[in-house]
């Protein structure tokens, strides 16, 4: 059994906390003034699967849970399952989650623990197409205004009035966001 400290905590580190299994989403290390340092990290229990927020002192000791990443391909999602192919072995994996990022050939990198996939990670980018939104109106692009657009993927996210249906644009998958055209 390794142990980690909550110092060694990290985005995408696996750790048990008494009984329960946590992926690390998001790491900070908050220092305060004459007071001691705090590690806060916002985690997915991985048996729940609902996210939270947790503080621990600095040397607070975790079992280190063994996980191994694969490189897959995503194939096609059917409601809220989606299909992947592992790029090693070129089994099919499926993954319960909602697809708002992926369409047919995208890789992404998958954590599992003892065979079964517990994470996704998903590329910081994603190239996906317009399926609609209203069309721009002249002397309507003064002020850099934003209007909504639906994708292919059912993602509705804000755009610039320049961008029309068909458009392939590119958007960051951590906050929603259009960042440019594609």
């Amino acid at each position: 059994m390794a142990v980690l400290t909550s110092g060694q905590l990290r985005s995408g580190i696996v750790y048990k906390d008494g009984s329960e299994i946590y992926l690390v989403l998001k790491y900070e290390h908050v220092t305060q003034g004459r007071g001691g340092t705090t590690i806060k990290v916002k985690v997915r229990n991985l048996r729940s699967n609902a996210t939270l927020e947790k503080g621990y002192n600095v040397n607070d000791k975790f079992e280190d849970i063994n996980v191994y990443k694969s490189s897959s391909q995503f194939l096609y999602s059917e409601g809220d399952m989606l299909y992947f192919m592992d790029s090693n072995t070129y089994n099919q994996v499926e993954f319960k989650m909602e697809n708002k990022y992926l369409v047919g050939g995208e890789k992404v990198i998958i954590t599992y623990l003892e065979d079964s996939p517990i994470n996704i990670e998903l590329p910081n980018t994603v190239i996906l197409k317009v399926e609609y939104t209203e069309s721009s109106i002249k002397g309507n692009t003064v002020n850099n205004p934003l209007k909504q657009a639906k994708l292919e993927t059912g993602l509705e996210v804000m755009v610039p009035m320049f961008i029309n249906i068909g458009d392939s644009i590119k958007i960051n998958t951590e906050n929603n966001e259009y960042v440019g055209k594609a």
